[in-house]
């Protein structure tokens, strides 16, 4: 009996050496990283077991053995902390960090759409751009601009979504509806709006339209940060002393097809409502998508003086001036030297 005790005990014994060697042997297995010879993705589909995602992994080559890792996994106790989605591998990788990536649910969402809203674009430009980008077709970004329904939704005060489109870069990693990237960019606006923006512009007797439409004039005129103040206060003292604003970037948006070539006639047509240098005070709407710092000008107005401004010929700089004179002469300045 002592006998048979003994072997029984060697068998026991070597029996557990076995199952402890093995586990190390998986563990080491599992911690072991290997080169990939390309990028690997693969789905995880919900409800996936661990038999097929194990062989998944062998058949993606991202595992040597697709039954040590069943056995690993099985082992760990953790496979109902596995995360569903789409994962990238690349590099070296060991089958343990594959399983760390997936019960982290480190995804991989490949951007399939990024479109950006320049600063200063027109409604027009943004609605092209993105049916271009195959965001819906013109034809509904066109209807949806101007739903009431879906302006209402957004809290627009306007008759369209022209000013609220707020210019940044949009990214996806879905193709989103016409509707969605709309949404996305006016949301994008009103999270950029300055704090407390429409109690203090109403404190200054503006409404949030008038504002806005105010800050799309100063985003046309100049690109210049450091000018967005001086622009602003010329536009304050003129519109406080209710003569034309006398800015051209606004005739164009009131021109059908336009060209890009401004003629004298367009400069001297009364029936274009946007024409600023013969009709008093703002524009009927925005004239173009304004960033938070031309908002932010809007309520920070220097106080220089400045009546007038013109471009320093060959920049995107201006003379900002007090006087007719001084602005005439600064007129003068340019026109000689574009002619040279």
């Amino acid at each position: 009996m002592a006998r048979i005790a003994k072997i029984l005990l060697v068998l026991v014994l070597g029996a557990v050496l076995a199952l402890v060697g093995g586990y190390f042997k998986l563990q080491s297995w599992a911690a072991n990283e290997h080169p990939l010879e390309a990028e690997r993705v693969i789905e995880v589909a919900p409800g996936t077991g661990l038999a097929k995602l194990s062989h998944l992994l062998d058949e993606n080559k991202l595992v040597s053995n697709e039954l040590m890792f069943h056995l690993w996994a099985k082992l760990q106790g953790n496979y109902a902390r596995y995360q569903a989605g789409k994962y990238r591998f690349e590099g070296k990788v060991s089958p343990a960090q594959i399983a760390e990536k997936i019960i982290k649910g480190d995804t991989y969402n490949p951007v399939v759409l990024s479109v950006t809203i320049p600063e200063g674009f027109m409604l027009r430009q943004v609605l092209e751009r993105l049916a271009a980008a195959q965001v819906g077709h013109i034809v509904e970004l066109n209807r949806l601009a101007a739903d009431k329904a879906f302006l209402e939704s957004l809290k627009v005060p306007g008759p369209t979504l022209e000013g609220f489109i707020y210019p940044a870069t949009y990214t996806y990693t879905a193709m989103p509806t016409a509707m969605q990237a709309l949404t996305d960019m006016v949301k994008t606006f009103w999270s950029n709006l300055p704090k407390d923006y429409e109690a203090q512009v109403k404190a200054k007797g503006m409404s949030l339209g008038e504002a806005v439409n105010f800050a799309s004039l100063i985003e046309r005129e100049t690109k210049l940060d450091e000018e967005r103040p001086f622009v602003s206060e010329v536009i304050w003292r003129r519109l406080k002393d209710k003569v034309p604003l006398g800015i051209d970037a606004t005739i164009p948006y009131g021109i059908p097809d336009y060209d890009g070539d401004l003629k004298w006639a367009d400069l001297s047509n009364a029936k274009n409502p946007y024409n600023s240098r013969i009709h008093r005070g703002l524009p009927p709407t925005p004239i173009g998508a304004p960033s938070a710092k031309s908002l932010a000008a809007v309520l920070t107005p220097s106080n220089e003086g400045y009546y007038y401004y013109v471009l320093v010929a060959g920049t995107i700089h201006h003379h900002f001036s007090k006087t007719l004179k001084e602005h005439n002469a600064n007129v003068k300045k340019l026109v000689n030297a574009t002619k040279k």
